[in-house]
């Protein structure tokens, strides 16, 4: 009995292990279009915007 504890313990760890790494996805720079880096400029402006928008708004008290 001990032992079957003991691999089900051992296994456990491996799983949190395992899910603990961090997923690495590389993006090839040479494969992205003129219009996607155009679009990603616009969206990043877009949020940029509206973080400073909503830390400029003051709260209502």
């Amino acid at each position: 009995m001990p032992r079957e504890c003991l691999k089900i313990i051992e296994s456990k760890s491996k799983v949190r292990q395992t899910r603990a790494k961090a997923v690495v996805a590389k993006v090839g720079t040479s494969s992205s279009t003129p219009a996607i880096s155009s679009d990603v400029a616009e969206l990043k402006d877009m949020v940029k915007a509206l973080l400073l928008d909503k830390k400029n708004q003051s709260p209502t008290s």
